[in-house]
């Protein structure tokens, strides 16, 4: 069933019918339109490369923030690490002293056997072994090439038995710490016979 308007037509009709009810846009006020839409998209694609720009800088400067961190960090063990290296050197230079009293007290005690001595000999193995996991290693010196490198010459003596410029005798051991003179060899080298 249909229902007629005043004039006699159906509604149905008019409700489908272009431009009746609905205002219509001119062609200058659409163009208008386009381009303030245009305008808004342009503003908005330059503000997103602003944001995008700015977005790379703190990006970078975070980069760079975690690069010099990582720096800080590998700096800050490689000082952490030569301080305790050298705290070590200077406690097994401490040591040492003791170490040579050890085997000034086992000289002196000579072939001598009895529990003093076997305790002796047991300390200073034990000290020894302690020293030398902690990457101490005593330097060779008698009957070697004198190496101002690792000897200390304290004095020369003639010998025949002993070729010109070896160690004939070490007055102090000398000790290298993981590859690092810590002491030299105190040594007396053999010097050439003077025929007078």
């Amino acid at each position: 069933m249909c229902i007629r308007d005043r004039h006699g037509g159906d509604d149905s009709s008019s409700a489908h019918e272009p431009g009746k009810g609905a205002k219509r846009l001119s062609k200058r006020e659409l163009l208008n339109l386009i381009s303030t839409k245009n305008d808004m998209l342009q503003e908005m694609e330059t503000e997103i490369r602003k944001q995008q720009e700015e977005i790379k800088i703190k990006e970078d400067r975070l980069l760079r923030v975690a690069a010099e961190f990582e720096n800080y960090k590998k700096r800050t063990r490689r000082e952490w690490e030569l301080l305790e290296q050298k705290a070590k050197a200077e406690l097994i230079t401490d040591i040492l002293g003791v170490l040579d009293d050890f085997d000034r007290a086992l000289e002196a005690l000579g072939e001598r056997d009895d529990h003093v001595a076997d305790g002796v000999i047991l300390i200073v193995t034990g000290l020894k072994e302690m020293l030398k996991r902690a990457g101490l290693r005593e330097i060779d010196a008698a009957g070697t090439k004198f190496d101002p490198q690792f000897h200390e010459a304290v004095g020369g003596t003639e010998s025949e038995e002993v070729e010109e410029g070896f160690v004939v005798h070490v007055v102090q051991k000398g000790y290298e710490l993981n590859g690092q003179l810590l002491r030299p060899a105190k040594v007396i080298v053999s010097k050439k016979r003077s025929d007078n």
